[in-house]
């Protein structure tokens, strides 16, 4: 029986509505900005002037989230927008060589920063993402529920990911190699988009397997690789040396981020595998008796 065009509409890429992830990370973006906002006032990297102008436009923002999940196509373009042009101006100002560098600022301000810009980067990202969605399928869901294992698995991991590279730039500002031979600003950068990546996949791969499992899995095997150079190889900051500098439950953050990471990619590689293998052909009945027809 073919569907009809109203199931057809209800039906979108993700296991959530689009709309419901613009308010959700949309939110989430507008609350960690203006915590961020306030930080940078108290370290003077702002003045009065931009603060006031900065908190107008996150009004306007909030306003563009709420429009945007009511359905009113302005306010996801507008939500859509001003993630974008956070996005951009939070990766200038702190995960940059600049006055504002994360490395410093957690200095001046203390480390649930470095945990709040690492988050603000992955809700723009997951905001720019729902708009793009909800200009066109902005209620629609996917009805299959099989991977809704891997989307739990994706949101612990992803949060795991950016509390890892929260105490990564703590050990980098203790003048050991929490990234490698990387720097602060790079190092959690790219755990913030490897984070959002990762949730990424995990929504795509309800509706569209190959492309969702190829994202999980380039963001699981970044995260398993990382695991193994920073804190297996020799040179990097073994287990027992996080356990020593930052406590035992760091510890546990490391390896429970690479064994999240380690399921999501045979999961992702699994669904991949059956996403390209020939579907199965019916086997067909055997003919009857020559000459024999249906019955009208």
């Amino acid at each position: 029986m073919q569907a009809t065009p109203m199931h057809r509409r209800r039906e979108g890429p993700f296991l959530v509505p689009a709309r419901s992830l613009l308010l959700v990370f949309g939110l989430l973006a507008v609350a960690l900005g203006i915590f961020n906002l306030f930080h940078e006032l108290h370290a003077k990297q702002v003045d009065a002037l931009y603060t006031a102008i900065a908190i107008a436009v996150g009004v306007i923002w909030l306003a563009c989230v709420i429009l945007g999940f009511r359905g009113n196509a302005v306010g996801v373009f507008g939500a859509g927008l001003i993630a974008f042009v956070e996005l951009g101006a939070i990766s200038q100002g702190h995960f940059s060589t600049s006055a504002g560098a994360i490395g410093s600022f957690v200095r001046i301000e203390g480390l649930p920063v470095a945990t709040a810009l690492m988050g603000l980067v992955l809700a723009c990202v997951l905001t720019i993402m729902a708009a793009i969605v909800a200009w066109g399928h902005g209620t629609g869901y996917s009805r299959r529920r099989e991977t809704l294992p891997l989307l739990i698995v994706s949101v612990l991991g992803a949060l795991l990911v950016i509390l890892d590279a929260t105490d990564n730039v703590h050990l980098a500002g203790s003048a050991l190699p929490g990234f490698g031979q990387s720097t602060a600003e790079d190092g959690s950068f790219v755990a913030a988009l490897t984070a959002s990546l990762w949730l990424a996949g995990a929504l795509w791969i309800a509706s569209m397997r190959r492309t969702g499992a190829v994202l999980t899995a380039l963001a699981t095997l970044g995260v398993c690789y990382s695991f193994v150079t920073l804190h297996l190889v020799k040179g990097g900051t073994t287990l027992s040396l996080i356990a020593t500098k930052s406590g035992r439950i760091w510890a546990v953050v490391a390896v429970a981020v690479a064994i999240l990471a380690a399921l999501s990619l045979l999961a992702a590689l699994a669904f991949f595998v059956f996403a390209i293998a020939p579907p199965r052909r019916p086997k067909s009945a055997p003919a009857g008796p020559v000459g024999q027809r249906a019955s009208g």
